[in-house]
């Protein structure tokens, strides 16, 4: 379906124009769940918990998330002005944002402990996880690690082939 297309450009080139932020409904209220880092969101200083309460000069009581996404995506270098509450701090602060081409990190972070023991978080099955995945656990080896840790927790799934090469 067309209206479909966008999410799966989205998994297999890992690339779109947006503010890098993921959003999500509290209390009918559009709240920022997290930021990508090297992304307009996290350079400007957008934080989670921060309530959306406008995008450009669109109210958000009352939209679905997939309409204030739509709202915030756009061509690449385009202006887009989030009207954000933070009750934190309880101040209303309005962001100017570029949209950017925001690459998806599939494999954000990678460690291992001093006993040996490591870490791998995977956040979706997109082009090249596989790839980042492999390239992690030679790191790792090379540091004589005795476990494995592989964190799938909020992991939206994806494609099916780069899961499959995990698992090879």
């Amino acid at each position: 379906e067309e209206d479909e297309k966008e999410g799966l450009d989205l998994l297999t080139k890992g690339k779109y124009g947006g503010i890098g932020i993921s959003i999500g409904l509290r209390r009918d209220t559009l709240t920022v769940l997290g930021t990508f880092e090297d992304s307009p969101a996290y350079s400007e200083g957008i934080q989670i918990g921060d309530n959306i309460m406008m995008i450009d000069s669109t109210v958000t009581k009352g939209l679905t998330l997939k309409e204030s996404v739509s709202l915030m995506k756009g061509e690449v270098d385009s202006l887009v002005t989030l009207h954000i509450y933070r009750s934190s701090t309880k101040e209303k602060i309005q962001f100017d944002l570029k949209r950017a081409k925001i690459p998806l990190k599939n494999v954000p972070y990678t460690g291992i402990s001093e006993d040996g023991i490591g870490y791998i978080r995977i956040t979706r099955f997109s082009k090249g996880v596989d790839k980042d995945f492999k390239e992690a656990l030679k790191n790792m080896n090379d540091k004589n690690m005795v476990g494995l840790i592989i964190d799938l927790r909020g992991n939206s799934g994806g494609l099916l082939t780069p899961a499959i090469n995990i698992l090879d």
